[in-house]
């Protein structure tokens, strides 16, 4: 695919199917691919653990039992108030939020949320991290890294999300995976291929080029 049709085609996939595996052939090569990413000094601060088949299923059954006691999340990159963000970002997060309210009838409503607890029914979840001691420029690197991941799984022809979801039980990932405590697990990329159900229908939309350019 050309690089435009790649970033076109690229969005946020919340069902995938779940019986539809990625090998670790591909796995293997998108990460490489997404390794050509520019870092600050060529730091490359990141390391990445995947969790499949039957690590993944311990994963989700996990999260599962936590979500429906309710349990807050916890993530080691603590995400912050909404009220932290600036007023345009808050007000993308509240139309966010109403889109989807219009997107699903009420009765399925609760699916789109539902979904995020069993981890989007992902075959393979990236866990990306840094060391405690990462700077802020290594997490600047690592968002980059992320992006690359999303996009190479895209020009591969596999689907994807970023999510705070994947990530907000740290405990139940280092029970499965061998993240050592002295990484912080940063960001969580589902991948897989995206289910027919119409959750996938919605593409959030982007803001208007004017309004985030200034060339002078």
């Amino acid at each position: 695919m050309e690089f435009n049709e790649v970033m076109e085609k690229r969005h946020s996939s919340r069902d995938f199917k779940k019986e539809e595996i990625i090998d670790e052939e591909t796995l293997r090569e998108i990460i490489k691919v997404a390794g050509l990413s520019p870092s600050w000094e060529n730091s490359q601060p990141w390391n990445v653990y995947i969790a499949t088949g039957e690590n993944l299923e311990e994963i989700r059954k996990g999260w599962i039992a936590e979500n429906e006691k309710e349990i807050k999340g916890s993530a080691d990159m603590n995400p912050g108030h909404r009220t932290n963000f600036s007023e345009r970002g808050q007000k993308n997060m509240a139309d966010f939020m109403e889109d989807i309210g219009i997107f699903r009838e009420d009765e399925e409503l609760e699916y789109f949320f539902h979904v995020q607890h069993i981890l989007f029914n992902s075959p393979a979840i990236v866990y990306l991290t840094l060391p405690k001691n990462y700077t802020r420029w290594s997490v600047y690197d690592l968002g980059g890294f992320g992006m690359s991941i999303l996009l190479a799984a895209t020009n591969l022809g596999i689907d994807s999300i970023p999510a705070y979801e994947l990530v907000k039980y740290p405990y139940i990932i280092r029970d499965h995976l061998p993240v050592p405590e002295d990484e912080d697990i940063i960001m969580g990329i589902a991948l897989g291929y995206e289910s027919d159900d119409k959750i996938n229908e919605y593409e959030s939309p982007r803001l208007d080029l004017d309004e985030i350019l200034k060339i002078n």
